[in-house]
């Protein structure tokens, strides 16, 4: 059985979905103005009818998601489809113009039998739901569960968009069918055009009154587009502000954030200089992170799930650093766990030199600048991917330069003393590291020596 969050799957739905589409406009097209089709585009739609073949087919051995379970067992899936899409994906799928004669001598009709493909536009409905929920891994009860790929506010608005286009060309196609004198002088585009300019004006209730009903039957079809139409605007009305409204909600709360900022400010009253760092700190932090609170996240998931994440995102990190290129898998994922992120904006001092060293620098974003204290000389500018201070990891020495922010820069930090931790479990590395830091003791007494 197929899996139906196979990428396969998903492709041949989308590709489904598309054919469907095709049908929903050009068969409507075709029943009110009766144009012939080339070859070209009859092998087009004999193909696409080939694929809704093949696509009953594949419902039959797709597995099933139902009630959360997913379902394998053939005789219940068959059971299943059968009851719900087969006869619609059936009607639309078999070929009655091959078999116009026999239609024609028992029903007396022909191509309005091409009108029951487009009950197969009802099945938009699924594949949108298809194509917008993943299911996940099952829990302990074998549940799968059902995440939405796409946000909710952009599905709707997407869904909305399809089904009022739609509908629209639908209608136009019946105002022409009800009168086939409509600019019967004029050529088939030009028709076309001021029918749908007639269908958006009368749904959406503006109706200039230049195109107007002149049969009954116009009439009455008028009336019923009307009443639809109104339901339409309201919908519109009622769901456009709430997607507008909550579209980007990340940005409302940023927004939020601000007026308490400023509210902050003005209570404090803080200088502008210093009003202004607090401001543009907070700008970059939208800029960069979208106003992600990256340790609250952190902090609510489990620690298996952190471990993994973590060594995705920081292992390229740390294998820069030479005393890590060689430590143990479980340090280097100790390590990752224990890194702290922190932002700096351009121009902040992150260390001096004579400080006291209490952490280690990882620069995931950003440049800073490497200063002699005493001459202000730029000694080097450090990129994205590079570290610093991990000397202050294995000695007690002073911090020999000060390291200033170049521009926004987004680091992570790992702790002398959690350092220190995380040795205490891995004894043979700690040896190393004691090695390292002896080696270094010694260079720096002989280059005092040389000095004096």
């Amino acid at each position: 059985m197929i899996h139906p969050n196979s990428p396969y799957k998903r492709i041949w739905d989308l590709f489904v979905f598309i054919c469907i589409t095709y049908f929903a406009i050009e068969v409507p097209v075709r029943l009110v103005f009766h144009y012939k089709l080339s070859a070209g585009v009859t092998w087009l739609e004999r193909a696409i009818q080939i694929v809704f073949g093949l696509d009953v087919i594949l419902n039959f051995n797709t597995a099933i998601l139902k009630d959360r379970l997913l379902i394998h067992n053939r005789k219940i899936v068959t059971k299943t489809y059968l009851r719900s899409w087969f006869l619609i994906d059936f009607l639309s799928a078999f070929p009655f113009d091959l078999f116009g004669g026999f239609f024609f001598q028992y029903f007396g009709v022909t191509d309005s039998l091409k009108i029951l493909r487009l009950l197969r536009s009802v099945r938009v409905f699924e594949l949108f739901k298809s194509l917008r929920l993943l299911a996940l891994g099952a829990d302990s009860d074998d549940r799968f569960k059902l995440v939405e790929v796409i946000n909710p506010m952009t599905f709707r608005l997407i869904f909305f968009v399809y089904w009022t286009s739609l509908f629209a060309h639908w209608v136009a196609c019946g105002w022409i069918y009800l009168g086939p004198e409509f600019l019967a002088d004029k050529d088939i585009t030009t028709r076309y055009i001021r029918s749908l300019y007639w269908s958006v004006t009368t749904l959406t209730t503006i109706g200039y009154g230049d195109i107007t009903p002149v049969t009954n039957k116009q009439t009455i079809y008028t009336m019923g587009v009307m009443i639809l139409g109104v339901g339409i605007y309201g919908y519109v009305i009622g769901n456009i502000a709430t997607l507008l409204s909550n579209l980007d909600v990340s940005r409302v709360h940023f927004q939020e954030k601000l007026n308490t900022i400023d509210s902050f400010i003005k209570y404090k009253k803080l200088p502008p200089q210093l009003a202004n760092r607090i401001r543009s700190y907070y700008v970059n932090l939208w800029e960069n992170k979208h106003g992600i609170d990256e340790t609250e996240i952190w902090n609510q998931l489990p620690s298996g799930i952190k471990i993994d994440v973590s060594m995705f995102l920081h292992n390229h990190l740390i294998s820069v650093v030479p005393f890590f290129k060689n430590a143990p898998e479980e340090l280097k994922r100790e390590v990752v766990l224990e890194l702290k992120p922190a932002f700096y904006m351009k121009g902040d001092i992150i260390f001096r030199e004579g400080d006291v060293p209490h952490n280690m620098y990882f620069l995931s974003k950003g440049h800073v600048e490497v200063i002699k204290e005493n001459t202000s000389e730029l000694l080097a500018t450090l990129n994205s991917g590079s570290f610093f201070g991990e000397m202050s990891l294995i000695d007690d020495s002073l911090r020999t330069a000060t390291i200033k922010a170049g521009s926004y820069c987004d680091v992570y930090t790992l702790g002398k003393d959690r350092f220190a931790e995380i040795l205490k479990h891995h004894p043979k590395f700690a040896q190393h590291i004691q090695i390292i830091a002896e080696e270094r003791k010694k260079n720096q007494t002989s280059k005092t020596t040389k000095t004096e």
